[in-house]
């Protein structure tokens, strides 16, 4: 059940140069500039960080593999998740991918102005380490600006509402562990919580061990079986009739 979510800051990145002709030498080139920025932020290794909700989903799993969560052993944990490993590696630790570059009109001329967009994702409790090593990993000469900045929520995994979502739950699939997780995209959740709302998010389904499911997301043919519909549908019935 998602407890958590990472905040998330959608930027341009701009460096500014010198126009001139492509056959000369050009010492400040705003390609380079960007490039040598991109390439820091796209191949920078960012460390573990466990927050509570992860605690709780690794300590379970290690549980199940008979030892403790540490952050140590955080990836190999992860690991266990299968093809799930993807969404939730990426909520151990602050993530940035470089995904759009924009600069220049023509192949011999070196631009003035030059652009790239991030998406960065940052977890709870961790915005401001987050940013001090993006402007690090920029360097001087580029300027950040913010197609999108929301911040990240994590609400404590305890309480009436988690004790009938597991409820529902654990009626229909008596075999299964249920527990916490953050979630690394975004969520309507974001905007509830600034009215002081609780927030969980909670759309049962019951896979196939052999269906990829994340690969999913936003990708061609995007699907879920439909014994995993109405397995969430009996869910959701006895979740609504029990609160």
């Amino acid at each position: 059940m998602e407890a958590a979510e990472k905040g998330m800051a959608w930027m341009r990145l701009s460096a500014r140069g010198r126009a001139g002709h492509g056959s000369m030498i050009n010492g400040e080139n705003a390609v380079t500039r960007l490039a040598g920025a991109v390439a820091r932020i796209g191949t920078h290794d960012w460390p573990v960080r466990l927050t509570p909700t992860m605690e709780v989903l690794l300590a379970s799993v290690g549980e199940l593999a008979g030892t403790d969560a540490t952050p140590e052993n955080a990836e190999s944990l992860i690991e266990e998740f299968g093809s799930a490993a993807r969404m939730l590696g990426a909520v151990i630790r602050n993530t940035a991918n470089p995904t759009m570059l924009e600069a220049g009109y023509k192949v011999n001329v070196i631009p003035t102005d030059a652009h790239a967009y991030v998406d960065g994702r940052f977890l709870p409790g961790y915005e401001d380490e987050f940013f001090d090593t993006l402007r690090e990993l920029c360097g001087e000469g580029i300027d950040i600006d913010f197609v999108s900045h929301q911040q990240p929520w994590e609400t404590p995994y305890d309480g009436d509402l988690v004790a009938a979502m597991t409820r529902s739950l654990l009626a229909e699939d008596p075999d299964g562990l249920v527990a916490p997780y953050l979630m690394s995209g975004g969520t309507d959740a974001k905007h509830f919580r600034k009215l002081g709302m609780r927030s969980y998010g909670f759309a049962p389904l019951r896979l196939p061990d052999d269906l990829d499911f994340t690969s999913l997301f936003h990708g061609v043919d995007e699907r879920v079986p439909v014994d995993a519909l109405e397995f969430g549908a009996r869910v959701m019935d006895r979740f609504l009739d029990g609160i």
